[in-house]
């Protein structure tokens, strides 16, 4: 009996040990059959091999980072009205530490991360000041690369190494974005290039880290629902496949060299098409600075004030007038240097051309009837556009596109006369944040109107970072006149359409110099009042939203 017990006892234990050295012989089989399959692959079947095991970390970490946010704030806002004073002040630090996790996670996740963090931080009416100052530093930071990475890319797109079809080449990148790093180069025929070299990575991981993404912002908006922005990834996610093929980008320089032919001061780069595939693009090396290097374009003997004038001329033209825009016109795509012809004057150079829309043509004709219905205060006409673009509140759209508010445009030109309250001060200030507001004028919105909205912040925040020496509105409301009046009515095209569209467009031109000189008298006064004690709280918000 004892024998039988000690027998049975003996047993017990060499079962689990059977199974899980069989656990471990399968195990070990497996990572050998993997390690075998890996060592035999190619160079590119490895690559995908890397991408696919290193997917599961990106996944892993955008869900982390997305809870250290949300617990972060549930705890540090917990018990708070977040219409109160209390939760403002509570949240400002919460809002800090969400947009460095961001900024973290998106550098080491890299690529379409790293776009995500851009355009996020282009929505300047809907997240805090936080947010948008810290997330420009995605601007001009990606991954490091590997070294051999342009040579097997060139291998992988040319069958030939970059020193075979250049006389020499910068193995340094002498710039790095989200998608891609810069290189110069010079041609056998002795020109300079610069050479613009997708990660070599992007396209094979790019299936999943869409997944992965759109599984965040859904997780988000089920955490969250007031910031559910899932719907405007849906949105732009064919704009974001396109700027992956760069001889679609190529296509997209051209087009806007033969848009902008007009404009003497803008500058587009050629390209070299011999030297150009899906992941390469090689265009014409420019020197320049950035458009908001302010010591720079001074150094250069340049006006701050003929620069910002230029670059927003640039984008209104392409908004108003050709309907062809460019997404991405942030300060390192927009470049300034003395013009060739002129040295004492600028020269605009546009880069990156990957992201664009095209204006429907009505879309186009809508926007400029707004402007000028804007500058004449005509409320019917407003809204009737609006509509047309699938918006109801008519006013904050307004206040959106131009960063004026319809209801107190009138009352501020109009300050000399008349003191403002307290109360409309925050009628401004409430008009230019409005949360849910904006998220349901955006819902309504087409997809390429998103885009316009994203080019007119950028070029209003590097029209800030100038200084704000020229007005941004009124030079928006030229074009906008100006395109109104290409009209695809047959009867515009007439002898007298077209007298009637020049007188249109000399009365504007009057009420817009009359609007300038009573605004430089406004905004002078208020800092004379301001300076003398007369002005309440609230009058440099009010002088920031003036001048915006």
């Amino acid at each position: 009996m004892m024998f039988a017990r000690s027998l049975s006892s003996g047993r017990g234990p060499r079962r689990p040990r059977i199974l899980r050295n069989v656990v471990l012989l399968a195990s070990g089989a497996g990572c050998g059959l993997g390690a075998y399959h890996y060592l035999r692959a190619s160079a590119t079947e490895r690559r995908k091999m890397r991408v696919a095991v290193e997917g599961v970390g990106r996944f892993f970490r955008s869900i982390s980072v997305g809870l250290l946010i949300s617990l972060d704030y549930w705890w540090t806002t917990r018990g708070l009205d977040e219409e109160s004073d209390e939760y403002e002040t509570a949240a400002a630090p919460v809002h800090q530490r969400s947009a460095d996790r961001i900024v973290s996670g998106a550098l080491k996740n890299g690529g379409l991360y790293i776009k995500l963090g851009q355009g996020l931080g282009c929505f300047n009416q809907v997240l805090p000041r936080q947010y948008i100052d810290t997330l420009k530093t995605l601007q001009d930071k990606a991954l490091a690369r590997k070294s051999g990475e342009l040579d097997l890319l060139f291998m992988e797109d040319f069958g030939q190494l970059p020193s075979q079809l250049f006389a020499s080449l910068n193995p340094e990148p002498v710039a790095a974005a989200s998608l891609a790093q810069v290189f110069k180069a010079v041609t056998k025929d002795n020109r300079e290039v610069a050479i613009k070299a997708q990660y070599i990575d992007l396209r094979d991981r790019y299936e999943g880290d869409i997944w992965t993404i759109k599984t965040l912002l859904k997780l988000v908006a089920i955490v969250h629902p007031r910031f559910s922005l899932s719907w405007i990834f849906e949105e732009l996610r064919e704009t974001l496949a396109e700027e992956l093929d760069f001889e679609h980008e190529a296509h997209n320089l051209e087009q806007c060299g033969r848009d902008l032919r007009e404009l003497p001061f803008v500058y587009v780069p050629h390209v070299h098409w011999k030297l150009t595939s899906k992941r390469v693009l090689t265009a014409e090396w420019i020197d320049g600075c950035k458009s908001s290097d302010r010591e720079s374009i001074q150094r250069m003997g340049l006006s701050l004030a003929d620069v910002a004038r230029k670059v927003i001329t640039t984008f209104s033209h392409q908004i108003f007038l050709t309907g062809f825009v460019h997404g991405d016109p942030h300060p390192g795509n927009v470049l300034i240097r003395p013009a060739p012809h002129n040295n004492k004057t600028a020269q605009v150079v546009l880069l990156d051309h990957g992201l664009y829309t095209r204006l429907e043509e009505e879309m186009r004709v809508s926007l400029c009837k707004m402007w000028k219905s804007i500058v004449k205060n005509d409320l019917n006409v407003i809204q009737n556009e609006a509509q047309k673009l699938g918006v109801e509140d008519y006013e904050l759209l307004a206040v959106m596109l131009t960063s004026r508010s319809i209801a107190t445009h009138k009352k501020m030109l109009g300050i000399a006369n008349s003191m403002l309250t307290k109360e409309d001060v925050e009628a401004v200030k409430n008009t230019f944040f409005q949360f849910d507001g904006v998220m349901k004028v955006l819902r309504a919105l087409p997809t390429s109107m998103i885009i316009i909205l994203r080019n007119i912040n950028i070029v209003r925040s590097v029209s800030r970072e100038l200084g704000a020496p020229v007005n941004r509105f009124n030079i928006m409301a030229k074009s906008a006149i100006h395109g109104a009046s290409l009209s695809t009515d047959p009867s515009q095209r007439t002898w007298r359409g077209s007298v009637s569209s020049w007188v249109e467009a000399v009365n504007f031109d009057f009420r817009l110099m009359w609007l300038s000189v009573k605004l430089w008298w406004s905004v002078n006064t208020l800092r004379a009042m301001r300076l003398v004690g007369l002005m309440p709280p609230g009058s440099v918000l009010l002088e920031q939203a003036m001048l915006a």
